[in-house]
């Protein structure tokens, strides 16, 4: 293999090497601001002294009727 070829096959990897570094950095960065998000939020909310809002997966009447269609 000549001497060029062997340069830009390494200067590919150190390309490659540094763009899974920096995704890695960058989606640490998110789920550090998520979580640091979240928990300002539940504290203004708790602060208010209101009621909850409900979140999450609720089982509705449209739901149950998916369910029993898509019975086997």
């Amino acid at each position: 293999m000549s001497r060029a070829a062997e340069d830009t096959r390494s200067s590919r990897r150190r390309f490659l090497k540094g763009v899974v570094v920096a995704s890695g950095a960058v989606g640490a960065g998110l789920v550090a601001g998520t979580g640091v998000a979240s928990v300002a939020h539940s504290d203004d909310a708790n602060s208010v002294d209101e009621q909850p809002s409900r979140k999450g997966y609720h089982e509705t009447s449209h739901i149950r009727t998916y369910y029993d269609l898509a019975r086997f």
